[in-house]
């Protein structure tokens, strides 16, 4: 689903509701799954409610979509307070990443060297100018969250 939110961040700036309500929805399921205790329950709980008035905040700011406000709070949703430094440097850093990649294919020296082909379609994912896919860097964060609830 990560994959897919990321995909549809970079190609259309929009993450798909369904796509981030499933992500959403997973997660008490994995918390059920893997027998949290009501501590763990409630560290997600309050992590997630935090999360969403901090994001809320940035979306009245117009720093972030809306979109990127319900998959953070969803990302939130599978982190709990041990992991939450993690998520938050990973989303920090790809978002980033992706913001000095989107600057740099950006400048006007780069121009020919992204005009034809799959480069174009690079070039056009990844231009700031029409917004960082900051769900990219959400992604990653989730991705970051999930490991607590592999079991080997």
């Amino acid at each position: 689903m990560l994959l897919r939110l990321s995909y549809e961040d970079l190609n259309r700036r929009r993450l798909p509701n369904p796509l981030v309500t499933g992500y959403g929805l997973l997660s008490p399921l994995a918390l059920l799954a893997s027998g949290a205790s009501a501590t763990q329950w409630m560290q997600h709980g309050v992590v997630t409610a935090v999360g969403f008035v901090v994001l809320v905040a940035l979306f009245a700011l117009r720093a972030l979509g809306g979109g990127d406000v319900k998959l953070g709070t969803a990302v939130l949703a599978w982190t709990d307070v041990q992991d939450l430094a993690l998520v938050l440097l990973a989303v920090s850093l790809a978002g980033l990443m992706l913001a000095l990649l989107g600057l740099l294919i950006g400048a006007p020296c780069l121009k020919r060297m992204f005009t034809g082909g799959w480069r174009r379609r690079v070039r056009r994912a990844l231009l700031v100018s029409r917004g960082v896919p900051y769900g990219v860097a959400l992604s990653v964060g989730g991705l970051c969250a999930m490991p607590a609830y592999w079991v080997f």
